[in-house]
C-alpha cells in the first residue's frame, strides 16, 4: 500500500524531473532490533518509483561490515547517498527513517547530489570550507515535525557535498535516544561538529558557517 496519495506521488516525480545524473541510496536496514527499518524501506521504494535515476542497494550494517565502516555506519536504518555512474560518496548520511519532514531534506539531498539543485554557497562559506585541513564530521539532529529542521539539514549536507574533508549525518533524534543524550539535545535543529562546535536552531548560511568552521580556518 502506497504511502502517498496520487497527488502526492505525481508532485515527487515532477520535482525529480530535475535531476541530472542517477544517485544511489546505500540503505543499511536490519530485520532484528529496529523498528523503523520497513517503514523506511517502503519510503525508499516509492522514492525510487517516481525516478529511474534513483536506485537503492540495501545492505545490512553487521552482514555487510566492511561496506558499513567505508561509510561509517553502524547502526540502522541508515542512507548513504552516493552520486554518478560511479558512485562517488557524497559524504551525505541520513540516520533514522525519512518521515516528516526529513522526507524533503532526504529529496532536496538527492536533486543536489544529481545536479538538479544548485548548491547555492556563498564565496566566504566556499573560501572558509577551502581553508578546512582535518576532516570534520557535523551532525544534524532533528525531528519529524520539526519544520526549521530542513534548512540546517540543506546546509550541512552542502557543505559535505562541496568539501571532500566534511561529512554531514542527518540524525533522527527521536529514534536514536542514546545519540540525543550523548550530544545533550534538548532543542532541534541542533548541530554538533567533531571540531567541538555547534549551533542551535536554523541561522542563515553566514551565521551557521562561522559558528561552525571559525576556529579552523586562518581567514
Amino acid at each position: 500500500m502506497s504511502l502517498q496519495s496520487p497527488a502526492e506521488q505525481q508532485t515527487l516525480k515532477d520535482v525529480l524531473t530535475a535531476m541530472q545524473r542517477p544517485v544511489t541510496l546505500l540503505f543499511f536496514t536490519q530485520s532484528i532490533g529496529c523498528e523503523t527499518c520497513i517503514e523506511a524501506r517502503h519510503i525508499l521504494g516509492e522514492l525510487a518509483s517516481a525516478s529511474d535515476r534513483i536506485a537503492i542497494q540495501e545492505l545490512n550494517p553487521v552482514l555487510d561490515k566492511e561496506r558499513a565502516a567505508e561509510y561509517g555506519i553502524d547502526r540502522a536504518p541508515a542512507i548513504v547517498l552516493l552520486a554518478g555512474d560511479a558512485k562517488t560518496d557524497t559524504r551525505i548520511r541520513f540516520l533514522g527513517a525519512p518521515i516528516g519532514f526529513d522526507f524533503a531534506a532526504l529529496i532536496d539531498a538527492v536533486l543536489v547530489v544529481s545536479g538538479g539543485r544548485s548548491v547555492e554557497l556563498s564565496a566566504g562559506t566556499q573560501a572558509r570550507l577551502a581553508a578546512i585541513r582535518e576532516p570534520l564530521d557535523i551532525r544534524v539532529f532533528v525531528t519529524p515535525t520539526c519544520g526549521f529542521c530542513p534548512r540546517a539539514v540543506a546546509l550541512a549536507n552542502r557543505l559535505a557535498y562541496v568539501s571532500a574533508l566534511v561529512t554531514a549525518t542527518t540524525i533522527q533524534a527521536t529514534e536514536f535516544h542514546d545519540l540525543a543524550r550523548e550530544y545533550r539535545v534538548s532543542g532541534v535543529p541542533k548541530t554538533v561538529a567533531t571540531n567541538g562546535r555547534e549551533v542551535l536552531g536554523a541561522l542563515p548560511e553566514s551565521q551557521f558557517v562561522e559558528a561552525l568552521l571559525a576556529d579552523d580556518t586562518q581567514l
